[in-house]
């Protein structure tokens, strides 16, 4: 799309333009220019030659328009390139130059107020537009760091949580030799090892906007556990981020009562409603009450993925225990 309006565009200059003999080298340059800028502007060690190419490509446009009003085009074209690759700062300046060649280009062959009033607008409305295009490509870049953060965080979270437990247990019964023991442990370890592999390959699939099979996730999450999981309604697959937003609140409720509460029971329960999908999970107070080390963004990270999702998060101290109860529109 990039490079089809530009021979779109030429073909109607080199059509409608008076003096070809003038016309079709200028709009070589263009084109030269153009591509340059094409090849050049993801590249941030040239971002120089990017600024150069858009300055020739502004330089050539101006006695262009001159020739053929349709070439005012090229001067917009300019502006959004000039916006989309550089930040405002350095964007207005080269932007500026398609107009700057029109004025003077203009006064040479006969002063037009509309055509360089025109090729004004032409390049700082494509300039608005580039940054606007920039700006949205840099939410994006964002968004998905942040969701990348969010999986980082659900998935070592819960698996080195885990298995921290489970080595810390090994540890102990190391002194006492018992071998059967420390045998079951190590098997528990590298068990977590394999299902934070599989946590991975199932973040990467959900991000690849592959349906959630909720009840299957939950229940392989559970199992190792042996803690039980209530399904009400019938089962169905979530749309990606619901899903994933869903699995990974209930995740994050049982690392946390591992930590908070070891070795008090808990429970997880399903529910597919009308028109949306609740998980609540609920543990018992410990006895003595703990309290573990964390990084204190594990509700404020469940809150924002479910909200995301157009869901919501319910965290509270109920019946001696703790119940979290997340709910998404699916």
């Amino acid at each position: 799309m990039r490079f089809a309006w530009l021979i779109v565009l030429a073909a109607v200059i080199g059509a409608n333009g008076h003096r070809p003999a003038l016309t079709l080298p200028l709009l070589v340059v263009a084109a030269f220019c153009w591509t340059g800028w094409s090849l050049s502007f993801h590249a941030p060690s040239r971002q120089t030659q990017a600024a150069l190419f858009l300055v020739l490509l502004g330089i050539a446009s101006g006695p262009l328009a001159t020739r053929a009003s349709i070439a005012v085009g090229l001067v917009a074209a300019a502006g959004v390139a000039s916006g989309t690759t550089f930040d405002l700062r350095r964007a207005v300046p080269v932007a500026l130059c398609g107009p700057a060649s029109l004025a003077v280009a203009s006064w040479a062959h006969g002063w037009s107020n509309d055509l360089v009033f025109g090729g004004l607008v032409a390049a700082l409305g494509g300039l608005v537009g580039g940054m606007s295009r920039r700006q949205a490509e840099q939410r994006v870049q964002q968004s998905a760091r942040t969701e990348l953060a969010r999986e980082l965080h659900d998935v070592l979270a819960h698996t080195l949580g885990a298995l921290a437990v489970q080595l810390e247990a090994a540890e102990a019964v190391l002194q006492s030799n018992d071998t059967e023991k420390l045998a079951s442990h190590l098997q528990r370890s590298r068990r977590l090892v394999a299902s934070g592999i599989d946590e991975a390959a199932g973040a990467v699939r959900a991000l690849r906007d592959e349906p959630v099979a909720i009840a299957d996730r939950l229940a392989d999450l559970v199992a190792d556990d042996g803690i039980p999981l209530r399904v009400e309604g019938t089962p169905r697959a979530l749309p990606p981020e619901a899903g994933l937003a869903l699995y990974r609140a209930a995740q994050e409720a049982l690392t946390n009562a591992r930590k908070h509460a070891p070795g008090a029971p808990a429970e997880v329960s399903l529910a597919f409603r009308s028109g949306e999908t609740v998980v609540t999970v609920h543990n018992e107070a410990a006895a003595p009450p703990t309290a573990a080390p964390g990084s204190g963004f594990g509700l404020q990270g469940m809150r924002e993925r479910l909200e995301l999702a157009g869901g919501s998060l319910a965290a509270s101290a109920a019946d001696g225990g703790w119940t979290v109860e997340a709910t998404v529109p699916a």
